[in-house]
């Protein structure tokens, strides 16, 4: 009797195509640009090349990323080539998409920092980041910034 189950089983998983290696692996994520904006208190609309060691981008290595303070706490973080508009190299057209992730980072006033939005669907990436003081208020702060596809 078993081997009557166990043939009616199999037969199943043929008749359905239905095998855990026919699963899509998917694509797996890809690191296109991560920073650590070193500069919290930079001069307002003044854009800087973050710190080279602490600093990638798939396309352009770390020239490529800039960072502008533009008000007190609130940051645009962009990395050249690495969108997911046509000129991305070597991948054709990604669309828009991805993850971001932002952490505060040092011991000034800021408790928290977070990506208010952000966008892939350009040539370039870009991020709105806003850091906030305990009490809530908007504060200039360090942080790192990671970008993956």
């Amino acid at each position: 009797m078993s081997r009557k189950i166990i043939f009616a089983c199999v037969l199943m998983i043929l008749a359905f195509g239905v095998l855990p290696a026919m699963a899509d692996p998917g694509r797996g994520a890809n690191v296109l640009c991560y920073v650590w904006a070193n500069e919290g208190s930079r001069a307002i609309g003044s854009p800087y090349t973050p710190s080279t060691p602490y600093s990638y981008n798939a396309v352009g290595r770390s020239a490529a990323n800039t960072i502008t303070r533009t008000a007190v706490g609130v940051y645009v973080v962009t990395c050249k080539g690495v969108g997911g508009g046509p000129l991305f190299s070597g991948s054709g057209s990604w669309g828009a998409g991805g993850h971001v992730q932002v952490t505060s980072y040092g011991s000034e006033d800021a408790d928290y920092c977070k990506v208010v939005s952000w966008g892939t669907g350009g040539a370039d990436f870009f991020a709105n980041v806003r850091c906030f003081n305990h009490a809530g208020g908007l504060s200039d702060n360090r942080f790192d910034l990671l970008f993956v596809w």
